[in-house]
C-alpha cells in the first residue's frame, strides 16, 4: 500500500482535519436564502484569487468556528474507520461515497 493511502498515514490526517474550522463562516446565498458553512479564508497565505465575497458571510465570533469544530471532531471520530476505508481505496467519487454512503 503506498504511502499517501496507507491507514497510518490518512489517520494522521483526519487528526488535523478539522484544525482549520476557523477558516469557515456561514453563508447565506443571496439568491435562495440557502445557508451553508464555505471557507472565506484563502488557502495560500498572501493570496488573493478566489476570495469571496465578504457581504454573504455571516461572522458570528469564535464561538461559531469552535462550534464547527466540535461538529467536524464528533463526525471523525464517530466515522474513523469508515472515512479511512473509504480514502484507503483507489476509487473516484469519494466525496459523493462519503457523504451519501457512510454518513
Amino acid at each position: 500500500v503506498p504511502f499517501a493511502r496507507s491507514e497510518t498515514h490518512l489517520s494522521e490526517l483526519l487528526d488535523g482535519v478539522c484544525d482549520s474550522m476557523s477558516d469557515y463562516a456561514l453563508y447565506v446565498d443571496p439568491n435562495s436564502h440557502h445557508k451553508q458553512y464555505r471557507r472565506f479564508a484563502p488557502r495560500v497565505s498572501g493570496s488573493s484569487e478566489d476570495f469571496p465575497d465578504f457581504g454573504n458571510f455571516k461572522f458570528d465570533g469564535p464561538e461559531a468556528s469552535n462550534n464547527l469544530k466540535f461538529a467536524c471532531e464528533t463526525l471523525v471520530e464517530e466515522l474513523e474507520d469508515d472515512i479511512i476505508s473509504l480514502l484507503g481505496q483507489d476509487e473516484g467519487d469519494v466525496q459523493k461515497k462519503l457523504c451519501s454512503q457512510v454518513s
